[in-house]
Formats: C-alpha cells, structure tokens, sequence
C-alpha cells in the first residue's frame, strides 16, 4: 500500500522584494510504500528538509498534490489526522521537549489528542520501551545526552502512534554512540513494529542501512534507488556533491588500482570477503 503519494508537487518560499522566488522542490513526483526505509541524501540547500515537511502538512504545496494515505494534505478538515500519520522529529531534541518530566514529555502529544488517561499512560509506556528508556520515565530529561534525548524525542512522536516517523537529520547533533542509539530504535520501529521509516541523513553509512535512498539536487530528484546501486554512481554523485560511504570509496580506489574487486561494495563485511576471495585466488 502507498503510505505517501507526490504528484508534481512545487514549493518556493518567499523572496525577498525584487528577487524571483526559487523553487525549493521542483516539480517532484514519488510515492513511498508502507513499511519501507528510506533515505533522503543531498547537499546543503538541496531541498531535502522542504520535502520532509511538505510530507505531513508542516508546508502545503504550491502546485502539485501530497496524499497521505489517500487524504489531501490540504484538506483543512483532515491536518490533524494527517499529523497524527506521520509524525516528525527533527536535528535539536532540546527544541520538542515541553516538559521538566519524562513521562510528562511523552503524554503532551496524546494529552493533546483529548485521549483518555488510560489510553495516555498506555501510549507513555508503549513508546518508552520502544526507544529503551521506559527505567528513565521520572528523569529530567533536559540532563541526559544528546542520544537519550533524541531517542526521548522519537518516543515523543511515537505516543501518537504514526503509521510514519520522518526523521529530519536527526542523529546530526549526536556522537558517534548516540547516531548507532537512535539507528538501532529505528531499525526496530521498522522491522518489529513495521512502521514506515523517512531518514533524511548526511550520514552515508547510515543510508546504507535502508532499503532505498532518494537524492535531491536542486529541488528535484536525482537518483532513486537501492543504496548498492547509487553508492555504484561515484563520478555522479560528485556532482551532487555527495561523497559516497567509506567502504565504498575504499573499494573504488582498490577497483581503481587494477584489483577485481566490486565497486557496489555496501558492507565492511562484502569489501572484506571480496579481499580475501582475491587473495585466496593469487
């Protein structure tokens, strides 16, 4: 099932007097399916975070149709239930946290919604222990690290129980540690819970780790699809000005030396066994 629809969908935002407005998106078209993890790659200014908030109504399109789940996002009767569908969570944590409490926190969306307090205390629970931090339910969170906040922010999100979570380069501000926190709650929301997954990321290895990856360039789409198969386009993505993950660069200059090996390496573990595989065979 199509979970979001675009149709030729443009959007600019307003230009200062005397200057041309500039589309942000251009004239995009996509659908993304229910279930699925997506990346969406691009440079600074490319247009990426502008698509990420047309997908829930945050931004209505200037031309051009966004369905979610077969409803309008401008249709003004059904924002709230659109919301409701696909929830967001962007780059600074500390800016979705409304209160000094945990539990607190994670019932400002339901509490919202006019659910009851059984229903919200369901709702906290259920989306503390997906993000693994149901022990911190009394905590303030405004002490804890970059990671624990983000994955705070996403069990946030999740207490409205979307059906779709766009992360808008959520793991930009975290360490190292704290990117894989926020990857692995993620990969589970995907994989146990089957939700669809947005990841809009300048992380290459993280892209790696989805099933399809979008590039935007200038507003427009560039490239779609597998990670394998665009990481493969090196001199392309150049001009996108994306740099393709380690592994990836590692195994072109290996390819480029005059070794067989593959360049649509997608894993430290394929580059290893193609290596070995070429050393066993000399």
């Amino acid at each position: 099932m199509t979970a979001i629809k675009l149709e030729n969908v443009f959007y600019a935002y307003e230009a200062d007097e005397g200057e041309t407005p500039v589309n942000a998106v251009d004239g995009v078209s996509l659908e993304i399916e229910e279930g699925s993890f997506v990346a969406v790659v691009g440079h600074n200014g490319s247009g990426k975070s502008t698509l990420a908030r047309l997908l829930n109504g945050l931004l209505l399109p200037d031309k051009g149709t966004v369905t979610v789940f077969g409803t309008d996002t401008k249709d003004e009767k059904k924002i709230y239930s659109v919301r409701s569908a696909v929830g967001m969570v962007f780059q600074n944590p500390d800016n979705q946290m409304v209160a000094s409490v945990v539990e607190d926190d994670i019932a400002f969306g339901p509490e919202n919604l006019g659910l009851p307090r059984e229903e919200i205390i369901k709702r906290v629970d259920w989306a503390l222990e997906q993000v693994g931090m149901a022990e911190y339910r009394k905590s303030t969170p405004f002490r804890m690290s970059g990671g624990q906040k983000q994955r705070l922010a996403i069990a946030g999100v999740l207490a409205i129980r979307p059906k779709v979570i766009v992360l808008d380069e959520s793991t930009a501000m975290l360490d190292p540690k704290g990117r894989r926190e926020v990857m692995d709650v993620i990969h589970a929301l995907n994989k146990k819970e089957g939700m669809t997954v947005i990841h809009i990321t300048h992380y290459m290895e993280e892209v790696l780790e989805a099933s399809r990856v979008i590039v935007v360039d200038g507003g427009k789409i560039a490239l779609d699809d597998t990670p394998r198969a665009v990481f493969a386009r090196g001199e392309e993505l150049k001009k996108y000005k994306i740099a393709p993950p380690a592994v990836t660069l590692m195994a072109d200059a290996l390819a480029d030396a005059g070794a067989d090996i593959p360049r649509d390496v997608a894993t430290e573990e394929e580059l290893e066994d193609a290596i070995c595989r070429l050393l066993c065979r000399d």
